[in-house]
């Protein structure tokens, strides 16, 4: 049986495309090294549609498969593989990822892949402070490290201050606050 293609050169130069799926790896996917000699890239998200999108970008002749709670990529192939690691991932990342050097016209479409990953908005009204607007957007991680390099390149590339890296229960969490003064639904 003739094994899948996929784009092996895609990794190899930097587009808006490439960074943000990237980003989306670094949040939802993981370099894998099989016993059989084989190395891969496995993606794992909820929104089948995302997998759909990514598998198309990669020209990716893969299957998507289904999880208990949700959907899976897997893409053996060394090429990726060894662009990955060159890139700054590593197989087992969740507790020592850490953040790659991405070139600054990259840079937010990095943050959007990582955001759509393992980001997320919550809005709210606060009744301590008369019912004032809140937002929090917040970046989640195993890796403490990862998150506070995160939040020294968002404060430099973005002008984020104030953001918090905090522990939770399966990690830890980069968040921001924020109290506008009106927001409109």
């Amino acid at each position: 049986m003739p094994k899948p293609r996929v784009n092996v050169n895609f990794f190899n130069s930097w587009s808006p495309v490439m960074a943000y799926i990237l980003g989306f790896i670094f949040a939802d996917g993981c370099l894998v090294e099989h016993k059989n000699g084989y190395h891969g890239l496995d993606i794992t998200s909820k929104d089948l549609r995302h997998l759909r999108l990514i598998k198309e970008q990669l020209e990716a002749e893969h299957k998507i498969g289904k999880k208990e709670r949700g959907y899976r990529i897997q893409i053996r192939n060394r090429n990726i593989y060894n662009d990955l690691t060159r890139l700054g991932l590593t197989p087992r990342k969740s507790k020592i990822i850490k953040f790659p050097k991405i070139p600054i016209r990259y840079f937010s479409h990095f943050i959007r892949g990582l955001f759509d990953g393992d980001g997320s908005v919550m809005v709210w009204r606060e009744p301590r402070w008369r019912h004032t607007w809140q937002i929090r957007v917040s970046f989640t991680s195993g890796c403490q490290r990862f998150l506070q390099d995160l939040n020294k390149h968002l404060q430099y590339s973005a002008g984020l201050l104030h953001g918090k890296v905090s522990h939770i229960t399966r990690g830890y969490q980069l968040r921001y606050l924020s109290m506008p003064e009106c927001i409109i639904f």
